[in-house]
C-alpha cells in the first residue's frame, strides 16, 4: 500500500474512531455520566478525542513506515546490537532494495555483519562495523 494511501486510511479511521467512541460516550451505558446534558456531551468528547489521538498515534507510526515515498519501493531496514561475544549477520533479502537503513552497535568483542547484498557472502553492500565505546 502506497504511503498516501496509508495517511487517508489514518484520516477515514481517526475519524470514524472519534464518531464511534463520541455515540459510546454519550450512550452511558454504566450511568457514570452526569444527567445535564451540556456535561455527558463535553465528557463523551474528551473521551473520543482520547480515542481518537490514540488511534491515530498508531495510524500515523504505521502510515510513516513501510515502503517509502514513491509507491512500490523495497526499503531494508536492520537494526542490531551485539555485546560480550555475540555475533550477528543480518541479510537484506532476495533482491536488491531501493532504500538502506542500517543502524548497528558491538561491544566488547561482539560482531556485526549487515548486507541488503542479495547474494550474501559476496561482499558488496557490507556495512563494516566498529565497536562504539
Amino acid at each position: 500500500m502506497s504511503r498516501p494511501l496509508r495517511w487517508a486510511v489514518v484520516i477515514g479511521g481517526t475519524a470514524v474512531v472519534f464518531l464511534l467512541s463520541f455515540r459510546v460516550g454519550q450512550a452511558d451505558p454504566f450511568g457514570w455520566l452526569p444527567d445535564k446534558d451540556s456535561d455527558k456531551v463535553a465528557a463523551a468528547a474528551g473521551f473520543a478525542g482520547a480515542m481518537a489521538a490514540a488511534f491515530g498515534l498508531a495510524g500515523a507510526w504505521w502510515a510513516s513506515s513501510g515502503p517509502g515515498a514513491a509507491g512500490g519501493q523495497s526499503v531494508v531496514r536492520q537494526r542490531a546490537r551485539a555485546s560480550g561475544t555475540g555475533r550477528i549477520n543480518q541479510s537484506g533479502g532476495g533482491s536488491a532494495p531501493d532504500l538502506v537503513d542500517q543502524w548497528a552497535r558491538a561491544d566488547g568483542d561482539s560482531r556485526v555483519r549487515q548486507t541488503a547484498d542479495p547474494t550474501p557472502g559476496t561482499g558488496t553492500g557490507t556495512t563494516p562495523t566498529t565497536p562504539t565505546p
